[in-house]
């Protein structure tokens, strides 16, 4: 897959990004909204590998740098439906790529016959819900301490709601 937006391509995730990656996973762990508390610079090589051999992730390029910024994902789920996700490297927080890269491989999926795009987050992530809204998607639901990625002082899992925001083919995207 490539698309082509004014300032970005995204691309299938290459070997070639494996610097990039490491370089904005490493920023993730030990953030409050990300499942990846536990990576760390041995694990690189075995994300980077998994993710070029995935057909859901793809690589967010900043075309005039030719560097990886970030990734989207795009998870296939049942019922002809695509599971929307991003992840930028925050040194290039606040400057649109985010929507632009997500608006474009949004369109994309609904080109390629997709008939529902849907993603998640909890409504503590101010930022991922308003790109989702900023993109089109509509909220559809609140779910009640659906999801954890952390967990406390005990052990004990620390879960979260999750707002669930969705779009179809048919709405003006």
């Amino acid at each position: 897959m490539r698309i082509e937006t004014e300032r970005l391509i995204i691309r299938n995730i290459e070997m070639k990004d494996r610097d990039d990656l490491g370089e904005y996973m490493l920023q993730r762990v030990d953030k409050m909204f990300e499942g990846y508390p536990d990576f760390n610079e041995d694990k690189i090589e075995e994300e980077i590998k998994y993710r070029c051999e995935s057909e859901e992730f793809f690589a967010v390029e900043l075309k005039d740098e030719h560097k990886v910024i970030g990734n989207i994902y795009l998870g296939v789920r049942d019922f002809n439906s695509k599971e929307l996700g991003y992840v930028l490297n925050e040194n290039y927080h606040f400057k649109g790529y985010g929507s632009e890269a997500a608006k474009a491989v949004v369109q994309w999926a609904f080109s390629q016959g997709v008939h529902r795009v849907f993603a998640e987050c909890t409504p503590l992530n101010i930022y991922s819900w308003k790109t989702m809204e900023k993109i089109g998607l509509k909220r559809e639901a609140e779910l009640r301490q659906n999801v954890s990625f952390h967990k406390d002082e005990a052990g004990n899992p620390i879960y979260w709601d999750t707002y669930v925001y969705g779009a179809l083919s048919t709405d003006n995207i």
